[in-house]
């Protein structure tokens, strides 16, 4: 998806450039809109991912709700506008604000209720005997209703054992590497 929106938009400024329609505006909009995007796009659905994703619920919950939020959020609109919506990368647009914070919100939250686990010893009480299937997904609204009731999960696995974790750090403090371990001696 990155390289559909990035090749796209790339393709459209070097056109631009070349019919001298092109100004130092449009440039700046072209960088800050891609780097709005990307961080946007990272903390959203990669940042501290690895931190739950051995434990079933967090992962299945996240997972749903990462699927239908993105479909909502970024896969509708080209589908909707056609090959013109390739030239706004995803998550830049205001309304890409909303469904990036949502994103970011319950992936940080699982990140902490992981870590806490893994400080009690609990981590993969959940995972016997499940498994994660989906049907299959489709462009329509009827689909995007879907993420109600996984807000609902959200919010009970917050009321069941997540108000532990709400007084934790956010982030996991980073180690040092060994090679700098070795060039401090």
């Amino acid at each position: 998806d990155w390289i559909s929106f990035t090749s796209s938009s790339a393709a459209n400024l070097i056109t631009q450039a070349r019919n001298g329609m092109n100004t130092p505006a449009t440039y700046e909009k072209y960088n800050r809109d891609f780097a709005v995007s990307h961080r946007r796009w990272f903390t959203s659905i990669y940042k501290d991912k690895y931190e739950y994703m051995g434990e079933y619920d967090l992962m299945s919950l996240a997972f749903n709700m990462d699927l239908g939020l993105y479909y909502w959020g970024v896969v509708e609109v080209p589908f909707n506008m056609g090959e013109t919506a390739l030239l706004f990368p995803p998550f830049s647009p205001p309304s890409g604000k909303l469904f990036a914070a949502l994103m970011s919100t319950y992936n940080r939250r699982f990140a902490q209720i992981a870590r806490r686990r893994r400080k009690e010893g609990r981590l993969g009480a959940t995972n016997k005997g499940n498994r994660n299937l989906i049907p299959g997904f489709k462009l329509n609204r009827g689909n995007m209703l879907t993420l109600f009731p996984m807000l609902g999960k959200w919010l009970a696995l917050e009321l069941r054992e997540g108000w532990r974790s709400w007084g934790d750090p956010t982030e996991t403090p980073a180690r040092e590497a060994p090679a700098a371990e070795m060039a401090a001696e």
